[in-house]
């Protein structure tokens, strides 16, 4: 029980690191509202109003990967989908299968 009470706050800290680091680089395009990441299951979702839009949408990556290469570590993205199905498929072929560098202050966290 205490070790799945320390992954729920490990996730937390996790999903507004992501959170603060998405609204600061993709600002232009909207703004990530909420954020949740189970590291557990290897899933994380992201509720966002997008510039322009009326209503929120939700992007889930259903599962991701973390490979490490010496000190840092990549996120590699796989089943993506979305609130709104088209968004869902554009994600996928832009994203999925993709690794991305992990800031250092979030890779203290994981």
């Amino acid at each position: 029980m205490l070790r799945k009470m320390a992954r729920g706050v490990k996730d937390g800290a996790l999903a507004l690191s992501a959170k603060a680091f998405l609204n600061d680089r993709f600002r232009e395009y909207g703004e990530v509202i909420e954020c949740s990441i189970d590291t557990s299951a290897t899933r994380l979702s992201i509720t966002a109003m997008l510039t322009g839009e009326r209503e929120p949408i939700t992007v889930a990556v259903e599962h991701y990967t973390i490979e490490p290469e010496g000190t840092e570590r990549y996120i590699v993205l796989h089943k993506l989908s979305s609130s709104r199905a088209w968004i869902g498929a554009l994600l996928s072929r832009l994203f999925s299968g993709k690794r991305y560098k992990i800031p250092a202050a979030v890779t203290k966290l994981l």
